[in-house]
């Protein structure tokens, strides 16, 4: 598996707690076309055809997601990351 961006990461988390795309753009301060650009490459990149395959080939470990919660990305991009 090809290591994901911290954009990709964002993304990914955020399907996995079941937002839609366009929660997705307004929580990321993204454009909807721009999530979907995101969707597509992620199903690419875990070799799926949908959002329900992605979210069942995710761990049931939540570390990344409990980090996710303590490190929203607006806090990340107000620390100079994106």
């Amino acid at each position: 598996m090809s290591r994901l961006n911290m954009r990709q990461t964002d993304v990914l988390l955020l399907i996995r707690k079941g937002f839609r795309n366009t929660e997705i753009a307004q929580a990321l301060g993204l454009s909807e076309r721009t999530i979907k650009w995101y969707v597509s490459q992620l199903l690419l990149i875990f070799d799926v055809t949908n959002r329900t395959e992605l979210v069942g080939l995710l761990s049931p470990d939540d570390a990344l997601e409990r980090w996710y919660d303590a490190h929203p990305p607006s806090e990340r991009s107000r620390r100079g990351h994106s």
